[in-house]
């Protein structure tokens, strides 16, 4: 038997990533682009392995978009087979989902296994209730599972779902099943760190001899292992975490029962299929930290700023898709933060790289004041004002535009602490402030 189809998860349909209209469209292309190679590789089916959407609550944009994508493969007999994700499921008060309309509506073959006391029922997917563990394919000699997002049940509800193929193993065998497939969205634990909670490698391994590809998705970082479980990551940026996963986007995968050895790569343990991960085509995503230690004014950092721009940026102008850049400050400030002027830092981003959208995070540290050990350590209430002096003036040093009048500028912030002790009004105090600044810097 020969036979190709298509893995990808985690499509997200429907981010508007950052709030921005064209982020959306985004998500949308890179559906279609994928559905467009099925097309024109003439595949026998396309699983999506959870998260076709990107949350449960759709809008009508985010719909026709999925149903534009997919009523080619329909008009093309190409089966989509799908499960849900945890974006996907509906909500409780609901009852149906998004996934299960599509499936009313002929688009894609939804596999739900009914469960009992915790164990998925290896009954075929019934197309009047729309449940059902698997279904055939090809005459019956492919079988895709299908075990949708299930949260703190997975590890238990995997162990059953082993059980179960193993159980009717030699019925299937007879029945003429070649090749098994199962989609599960679930990871792979330690792959990402941030993302807790998932089987360890251990749990996977009882399905390890139930089937021949398993499917999955749910973590967006692309990985596979032993040439029988492969995650193909998200097929859009849906983080800054991401954008380092250059290779995310689907598999394409071809099925050879009768002479693998024409396909397959031994080298990856793969059996009877080689799959082959093609990245997807995505909009660029630069992420990048820029250090502030050793600044001593918000015009030097501007400057560090404007030199990484220089050196980076001249490779996305005059190119046709705008790229989203996130710079994200990190270090010790050795100045205010409230100095530094956010509108022009992502102006200047915007205007070297010609981006779509930019942002500046703000993931800098404050210097701490460490007070002496003798005898302004704060145990002395009588030196309580004193060391107040003592505190401020380090703190007002600690900027190199306030430095040469530490003095005086200390003074200043102590007056003006006063002045909010004392609730006066608020325009006087920022008068105040105004009339010392002139004064001191000899405006």
């Amino acid at each position: 038997m020969r036979a190709s189809f298509i893995h990808v998860a985690d499509t997200h349909l429907g981010y508007e990533q950052y709030g921005v209209r064209e982020r959306f469209n985004d998500f949308s292309r890179t559906f279609w682009e994928i559905t467009d190679d099925a097309l024109k590789r003439r595949v026998d089916f396309v699983v999506i392995a959870g998260d076709l959407f990107n949350k449960r609550a759709i809008d009508a944009q985010t719909l026709i978009h999925a149903i534009e994508g997919l009523k080619k493969l329909k008009a093309n007999n190409i089966p989509v087979i799908a499960i849900e994700g945890n974006h996907d499921r509906s909500y409780y008060r609901d009852g149906v989902s998004w996934l299960q309309f599509l499936c009313y509506q002929g688009f894609i073959i939804l596999l739900a296994p009914t469960m009992r006391e915790g164990v998925p029922q290896m009954t075929a997917w019934d197309s009047q209730t729309m449940l059902g563990a698997y279904t055939d394919l090809l005459e019956g000699r492919i079988r895709v599972y299908g075990l949708p997002w299930q949260g703190a049940a997975t590890v238990r509800t995997m162990e059953g779902m082993a059980q179960s193929m193993e159980t009717i193993r030699e019925e299937e065998d007879a029945q003429g099943v070649e090749y098994r497939l199962l989609m599960m969205h679930t990871g792979v634990e330690g792959i990402v760190a941030r993302v807790q909670g998932l089987p360890s490698m251990a749990h996977f391994q009882p399905l390890h001899s139930c089937v021949d590809y398993l499917a999955l998705g749910h973590v967006h970082k692309p990985y596979e292992f032993e040439g029988w479980m492969y995650n193909p990551g998200s097929t859009e940026t849906c983080g800054a975490e991401e954008a380092q996963w250059e290779d995310r986007g689907y598999y394409y995968v071809e099925i050879d029962t009768d002479t693998p050895e024409r396909i397959i790569d031994s080298e990856r343990k793969e059996r009877v299929h080689h799959a082959e991960h093609i990245q997807s085509k995505r909009r660029p995503f630069v992420r990048h930290n820029l250090r502030v230690d050793g600044l001593t004014e918000p015009e030097a950092l501007y400057a560090r700023l404007e030199d990484y721009c220089q050196r980076e940026g001249i490779s996305y102008q005059g190119t046709e898709v705008q790229p989203l850049v996130l710079v994200q400050l990190t270090g010790t400030l050795a100045f205010d933060a409230g100095a530094l002027d956010p509108a022009r830092m992502e102006e200047m981003v915007r205007n070297y790289f010609q981006a779509l959208y930019v942002r500046i995070d703000n993931n800098t540290n404050d210097q701490d004041y460490e007070p002496d050990e003798g005898e302004f350590d704060g145990s002395n209430r009588s030196l309580w004002h004193e060391l107040e002096r003592r505190i401020f003036e380090e703190l007002v040093a600690r900027d190199s535009r306030y430095l040469p009048a530490k003095e005086q500028w200390s003074g200043v912030v102590a007056e003006l602490k006063q002045s909010a002790l004392e609730q006066q009004d608020p325009a006087v105090i920022a008068q105040l402030l105004r009339n010392k600044r002139a004064e001191l810097f000899n405006l």
